[in-house]
């Protein structure tokens, strides 16, 4: 039977976290803070160190009773939040640091138990030590949840021979001290580790018959009573110890307690306390990532023993363990696991953070917090890391980087959802309201394209052009119609087709197989990340649906600014296209209309001539549309303009050269014009791979065609709506 969720809140949270938080540097290293600091110095010191597990530790309870956590403690509640890439780059390091936590937990007994028994091999013992946690842990979890209350009473004795052993108050308690040894944040970074046990109880999240109430009480009272412990002994050493002693002597718990062998045996307690909840809680957070697999061999790792606990996880991790007792400088590395532990708990500060933040409804804890709480714990975590050890800081924060990239790689499909829609669509929502305020510019005029689209899959090689103009920054729209009523002649056609399955009769698809084809023949721009969204509108008739999305469009965050149309070769087809280009100008929007060459295409993407006018209304638009063009394409520009006699050719290309000037045109722009009618010199253009006119305006479509024909290659027609600037 699986033991999961069967711990309370003494024993599965409670338990762990204060012995791990009470452990060697509070009786070998708290002394020497006081000595350095004064009793009111070393106060800030654990006020400031506090600071990182309160808030956490409130964080982990108001997540608590938000979510069911489940296995995995930190990390579920990490990527539960802000995905489970995110959690893979925090929990994986976050597991690595409890493993070599582990081993830095079993060295400290093991150089204890040496000052003891200075024959017994160092290596033989910690190996010793190692296998008994190893199999204490495979056998049963609550074996060693038990085995921990002797520990905890064994502290708690220490406590009493520590404040028995002195006779009083015989020296002056000093508020601030010299700091004669180190620096103020020197014996900060000192002390910090005492406060980072949280982890301990929170890696019991799946195994706890009320998460929700036991990580909250356990890790909140573990954190309260642990402070009344430090502040108290810390006064009683400033009181009763001269602060040359404190400095001086790491060991002077040991010679001021009544019995010095408890205090000898709570530090080797502490120590194998702490390597005993590294050992239980560090495997099952990798059997949490085993069952996201987020790490390799997941599958593994996600198994259980018939008793309920994670075997294979348990051995690897006593695998990891051993090779560092072998081959691990854990002094050097040690600074590194407190900077993942730091990157953990500020990570859960920030996912409440976020949560609170984006005002999702989703986000409804039965136990809540002040945004200032989870604010402050992100920050102050950072803060510390760089305070503690800015090497290291740094290092750790590039190795989360690569495993955030290694996790997005995977392409991860998380069984739950997160926050991350509801983040950016919190940031997106800031930023139009923001817009609101700020007055229109065409300094920040990019195109927006809206795209209304009859049969999508004509427009497979239409949107290479249309993702040539809007790539990099740029957006489009794809809009296409489901027509609601049709004549009873185009019904029974459609029954009848339906009848003898004949694929000659144009049946009408349903919404969801447009917008299914919409999506196929965008998915190139999206690939390239252009930002495109796919829309299908039902009504009446195709114009209609069109012009009810640009109408409702108009008032939207990032309304279209162009509207992209395409000239087909039907005669017929010339009434629905002005009736489109009419709705675009209505509602004040510039136009596009392509023509493509059926066997040319885009050609070889190099050359651009846009034909312009010295005074021509679609100047800005045009150049602006070619600017895109020869950006994307890495081809080069060619105005061209045609004179009625030799006499306006250099006025022409004065006014073309200021043109260029002023619109900061590339250097390598070249002017061409040429001596005779519009139409006559349109052939000359044939040896560019597109060409770009403006629209009369008084529209004529057979003129436009004429000029495609002419120019015998892909073209545009251009017309702009006023809110462009080419000098911007």
């Amino acid at each position: 039977m699986s033991s999961r969720r069967r711990f309370g809140t003494f024993e599965g949270v409670f338990t762990p976290t204060i012995l791990t938080i009470l452990g060697v540097i509070m009786y070998l290293r708290l002394g020497w803070v006081v000595g350095n600091a004064g009793f009111g110095g070393a106060l800030i010191i654990i006020l400031l160190a506090k600071v990182v597990t309160v808030t956490t530790g409130l964080a982990i309870a108001s997540m608590s009773s938000n979510i069911k956590i489940g296995d995995g403690g930190s990390y579920a509640i990490i990527s539960r939040s802000l995905g489970i890439e995110i959690g893979g780059a925090v929990g994986l390091p976050l597991y690595l640091s409890q493993a070599l936590g582990a081993a830095m937990y079993i060295v400290g007994f093991t150089e204890g138990w040496i000052a003891i028994f200075p024959n017994h091999d160092p290596l033989i013992v910690s190996s010793l030590v190692l296998a008994l946690l190893i199999t204490t842990s495979l056998i049963s979890a609550r074996i060693a949840m038990r085995l921990q209350y002797g520990i905890m009473f064994l502290i708690g004795f220490s406590l009493v021979s520590l404040f028995a052993g002195n006779e009083g108050i015989v020296e002056p308690v000093l508020l601030w001290g010299g700091f004669e040894n180190a620096p103020f944040w020197a014996v900060f970074a000192i002390f910090f580790p005492a406060v980072t046990g949280i982890e301990a109880g929170a890696a019991m999240s799946g195994e706890l018959k009320d998460p929700k109430t036991s990580l909250r009480n356990g890790i909140l009272s573990s954190i309260a009573i642990s402070f009344v412990v430090y502040v108290g002994i810390a006064y009683w050493l400033s009181a009763t110890v001269d602060r040359e002693i404190l400095r001086s002597n790491y060991m002077v718990m040991l010679d001021i307690s009544k019995w010095r062998w408890v205090i000898l045996g709570a530090i080797l307690g502490a120590t194998l306390s702490s390597a005993l909840g590294a050992v239980v809680g560090g495997p099952r957070t990798l059997l949490a990532l085993g069952q996201n697999k987020v790490v390799p061999l997941g599958k593994y790792f996600a198994q259980r023993s018939k008793n309920g606990e994670p075997q294979i996880a348990i051995l690897f991790t006593g695998l990891i363990v051993e090779v560092a007792l072998i081959f691990g400088d854990l002094n050097t590395i040690a600074p590194l696991l407190t900077m993942f532990f730091l990157i953990t708990y500020g990570t859960i500060n920030m996912a409440v953070l976020v949560e609170k933040q984006t005002g999702i409804s989703s986000y409804r804890p039965s136990f809540d917090i002040h945004i200032i709480i989870p604010f402050i714990g992100t920050v102050w975590c950072a803060i510390a890391m760089f305070l503690i050890n800015p090497v290291f800081a740094v290092v750790s924060i590039f190795i989360i980087f690569l495993v955030f990239a290694w996790q997005v790689r995977l392409g991860h499909q998380a069984p739950w959802g997160d926050v991350r829609q509801g983040f950016f669509t919190a940031v997106a929502e800031w930023a139009i309201r923001m817009g609101y305020h700020v007055p229109k510019s065409a300094k920040s005029w990019k195109p927006n394209l809206m795209i209304p689209v009859e049969n999508p899959e004509q427009w497979e090689s239409r949107l290479n052009l249309v993702r040539d103009i809007t790539y990099p920054r740029g957006s489009a729209r794809l809009f296409s119609v489901r027509v609601l009523q049709q004549s009873v002649t185009e019904q029974v056609k459609i029954w009848v087709g339906h009848y003898f399955k004949r694929n000659d009769v144009g049946v009408q698809q349903s919404s969801e197989d447009l917008e299914a084809a919409l999506t196929s023949v965008s998915k190139p721009m999206r690939d390239d990340g252009i930002l495109i969204v796919e829309t299908v509108i039902e009504a009446n008739e195709f114009l209609e649906g069109i012009s009810i999305a640009t109408q409702s469009l108009r008032g939207m965050p990032l309304p279209p600014n162009i509207m992209f149309l395409s000239m087909s070769d039907e005669p017929g087809k010339n009434e629905r296209l002005e009736a489109l280009m009419s709705i675009a100008s209505r509602e004040g929007m510039g136009i596009v209309v392509a023509k493509m060459h059926s066997e040319k295409g885009l050609g070889k993407k190099q050359k651009i001539n846009l034909w312009l006018g010295t005074k021509s209304p679609n100047r800005n638009l045009s150049v602006l549309t070619a600017l895109q063009l020869e950006r994307n394409w890495k081809g080069f520009l060619n105005l061209v303009h045609t004179a009625e006699d030799v006499e306006k050719v250099q006025r022409a290309k004065k006014r073309l050269n200021a043109i260029a000037s002023v619109g900061r045109l590339p250097l390598d722009t070249s002017i061409t014009v040429n001596v005779g009618t519009f139409f006559d010199q349109i052939p000359t253009g044939s040896e560019a791979d597109i060409n770009i006119f403006g629209i009369p305006e008084v529209l004529d479509l057979n003129t436009m065609r004429r000029a495609a024909e002419l120019a015998d290659t892909t073209s545009l027609f251009i017309r702009e709506s006023g809110e462009e600037s080419l000098v911007a």
